[in-house]
């Protein structure tokens, strides 16, 4: 059973690659090598759901059987141990609608195949966008749209394409570019912000200890995938349902990724309703 999950980003998420680098940021984020899109790891995602499934099973040991969140669920048989698979499998997370500054106020911009992929959007959108935008929702193609320091032309609409409802209330405008000018947007508009390391015996900034990270900015929407492996365990019931409804309190304050103390991390999960499901794995 595979679900596909949607996620809205409440502060900036820094997946870090785990050192230093040459160029205009120091600390840089995971991208996919494929598209040079920055991603949350599925990793990243399975840790850290397996966390706060663990402490909402520690707390269920306190409560009487009829409180219990995860009453039936086998933390170690869905999520693995260091000597046995789990039965969850997390894939990477996927940047579907990325927000940009624009003269109109703030634009999400996304590509033909992403609405493909997550919503089943039918092959209405052309494949020759070029360099410009299609506008599908909350657009004046009247007037000129930027996006960041890009000015693009901007295409009417023509098509009935339709979002479910719970995205359309977080994204309000949304233009479709093409694959290659959703990277190099995506990039151009990343957050950086600059910090100094503090000593923690003065508590005051070390000399020449300046550096500067990236982030995925607050308002990016996700999609990600977890499927159950139902043939190898007898897992029975909507697990994948029990147990992002148990966390998702947990992502919604404590979040996800790194700089969690300087107020990145935060992610808001979509409501079951939205959750969609295919059988047959």
């Amino acid at each position: 059973m595979l679900s596909k999950i949607y996620a809205r980003t409440l502060d900036p998420i820094h997946i870090g690659t785990g050192g230093y680098r040459l160029g205009r940021v120091d600390n840089t984020i995971v991208r996919d090598p494929a598209t040079d899109v920055p991603k949350i790891p599925g990793t990243s995602i399975a840790g850290v759901i397996k966390a706060f499934a663990e402490i909402v099973k520690e707390e269920d040991e306190k409560k009487s059987d009829a409180d219990k969140k995860l009453k039936d669920i086998n933390i170690e048989e869905l999520f693995g141990t260091e000597t046995k698979k789990g039965a969850l499998h997390f894939y990477d997370g996927q940047i579907i609608f990325f927000p940009v500054s624009s003269i109109q106020g703030t634009v999400w911009i996304t590509t033909k195949e992403l609405l493909r992929y997550w919503f089943g959007v039918k092959d209405e959108i052309s494949d020759n966008l070029g360099d410009k935008a299609l506008a599908l929702c909350g657009i004046d193609t009247t007037k000129p749209l930027n996006l960041g320091w890009l000015l693009l032309e901007i295409k009417k609409n023509e098509t009935n394409q339709s979002l479910p409802s719970q995205i359309v209330d977080w994204v309000k405008r949304i233009v479709v570019v093409s694959d290659k000018l959703f990277s190099h947007i995506v990039n151009d508009n990343l957050e950086v912000r600059t910090s100094v390391r503090i000593d923690k015996d003065t508590g005051t900034a070390v000399e020449r200890a300046l550096f500067t990270y990236e982030a995925i900015p607050r308002g990016t929407i996700f999609g990600f995938e977890i499927c159950l492996d139902r043939t190898r365990n007898s897992i029975s019931g909507d697990v994948i349902k029990i147990v992002m409804n148990v966390v998702d309190l947990y992502l919604k304050n404590l979040g996800i990724g790194g700089m969690g103390t300087r107020g990145f991390g935060r992610l808001e999960i979509l409501k079951e309703s939205s959750i969609e499901k295919s059988s047959g794995v």
